[in-house]
């Protein structure tokens, strides 16, 4: 670039020199406008005009993507940005040669991770909780975690994902994503989901400490380096994500899962719930075509009404029904309405409802699905803690307990004014699928006793020290191994999963 340098004394701020000159190249290329530079530099303006202001170092992608969308040469600015990144910041030390001759990396590497997933093309509606999420995560002076939390197939994934490519702007050093499985306490999970979000960060392996409470130092004090936004989908309980949460003023954490996760303290909520029905028919037009909506509103409404405004189901519905474009909305739809083979419908290629489901209902106990059997039978009316514990004789307390672990289980809602409980047609479907698979498999489950033998059963849990442990074949695949300590979630049976 022919820089002459300037003598020690004479030397200015090295970020206000290298602004200055980011400044210069773009006037040598005529001044562009920073709209235009940023269609080239997949940055937006804002970055872009603050990496030539000169306040602070820009990141090196965003000093990069200044550099290409002026015809700079990118080599020789990097070289640049890292000696003014060493004047300010020196680098620790480097490994040993004799690593470096192993095949360890050299040094980090400088790459901006995005790994949101790409998301629906159709997304229509939340405004509210779109309002409600950008309350909560603009709170004076830090970056405070968001859970986001809802019942399964309420769109918590896709809402999050859309959600931070909005904030983007914001975070220009990166998005980092990962799939926590909804797997309960999967500690081991979330260490190795941290690793990995330091790698995509530019730290080298052999600088990742392998004692955890130093890994979680580690990641936490980068993301209060950087303007990263995070993304942890589908956690399934408190002490899975624990160590992933960071309070930064400069990096945002998003949290999506079926539990509300009460035990965490120091984030911000909010819960979804399934659409307005003017929203489904939104999606609905969306997925299959406003035209075709239009000619018969009425097939479009019943579909809806199927979905139970559940935007998975809808999502679903709208694919398998545009595959088919030839065929009358009406034909469709009417076979489903008033039947039970809405939920066996809701397939599409690798993707269903009923799985979605059946994540939620492995890690029940045999308590909490007699529960969701009793509430499947009352024909979608909502019932009380009292009225489950009149059913099955059992404590109002222990009937409680049961209905909130189902309602963070995602399958079960609860009524926020009257204290009263109650299951969809579709989750109902589900529960009953599954009862008749146990039917054919198990003839000695419990559900294929009569009444009064279950009732006598369920009475016999009151006591603890009456409670043995006791081991029940279940066909394979049908559930995970289910072991826990609760005597009020799972006080007889332990579920064993046998070939």
């Amino acid at each position: 670039m022919g820089r002459r340098e300037k003598p020690l004394d004479d030397r200015i701020d090295p970020v206000v020199e290298f602004a200055a000159d980011l400044r210069a190249l773009r006037a040598s290329a005529g001044s562009p406008p920073y709209r235009t530079m940023a269609r080239i530099a997949l940055f937006s303006p804002s970055v872009l005009s603050g990496a030539a202001s000169g306040h602070r170092l820009p990141t090196l992608p965003a000093a990069l993507g200044f550099v290409a969308a002026c015809g700079g040469d990118r080599t020789e600015w990097e070289r640049r940005w890292r000696s003014v990144r060493r004047q300010l910041v020196p680098d620790p030390p480097g490994p040993s040669p004799d690593a470096a001759a192993k095949g360890r990396s050299p040094g980090p590497l400088h790459v901006r991770p995005s790994q949101l997933p790409i998301g629906p093309n159709e997304f229509v509606g939340r405004r509210i909780e779109f309002s409600d999420a950008r309350k909560a995560v603009t709170v004076p002076g830090a970056r405070v975690p968001l859970v986001i939390a809802g019942a399964v197939g309420v769109g918590k994934t896709a809402f999050a994902s859309r959600f931070a490519h909005e904030l983007a702007d914001d975070f220009p050093d990166g998005q980092l994503f990962a799939d926590l499985g909804g797997a309960g306490t999967g500690v081991d999970r979330s260490y190795e989901v941290m690793t990995g979000f330091l790698a995509a960060l530019g730290v080298a392996a052999d600088r990742i400490p392998p004692d955890r409470n130093h890994r979680t130092g580690l990641y936490r004090s980068v993301l209060a380096q950087r303007r990263v936004i995070v993304v942890l989908d589908n956690v399934g309980g408190e002490s899975q994500v624990r160590p992933l949460l960071a309070r930064s003023t400069r990096s945002q954490i998003l949290v999506t899962s079926r539990a509300r996760l009460l035990g965490l303290d120091g984030v911000r909520r909010i819960t979804m719930d399934v659409f307005a029905r003017n929203a489904s028919m939104d999606l609905i037009g969306a997925m299959i075509g406003a035209d075709r909506l239009h000619a018969d509103p009425e097939a479009g409404f019943k579909l809806a009404a199927v979905c139970e405004d559940l935007p998975l189901a809808i999502s679903l519905a709208g694919r398998k029904i545009a595959a088919q474009p030839a065929r009358p909305l009406s034909c469709i739809v009417a076979p489903l309405v008033g039947g039970r083979n809405s939920l066996r419908w809701l397939q599409v290629g690798d993707t269903s409802l009923a799985d979605a489901f059946a994540s939620a209902f492995r890690s029940l106990s045999a308590l909490s699905l007699e529960v969701l059997h009793r509430l499947g039978r009352g024909g979608g009316k909502e019932s009380s803690a009292g009225d489950v514990a009149r059913s099955l004789r059992i404590t109002v307390d222990a009937a409680e307990l049961v209905l909130e672990r189902l309602v963070d289980h995602g399958l079960v809602r609860r009524a926020p004014t009257t204290d009263r409980y109650a299951i969809s047609t579709l989750v109902e479907q589900f529960s009953l699928q599954r009862t008749e698979e146990l039917h054919r498999h198990v003839p000695s489950t419990s559900a294929r006793r009569s009444e009064g033998d279950r009732e006598d059963e369920f009475a016999m849990r009151r006591p603890a020290s009456r409670m043995v442990a006791r081991p029940r074949r279940v066909p394979s695949g049908l559930d995970e191994p289910v072991a826990t300590t609760s005597v009020l979630e799972d006080p007889v049976i332990w579920i064993r999963r046998t070939a």
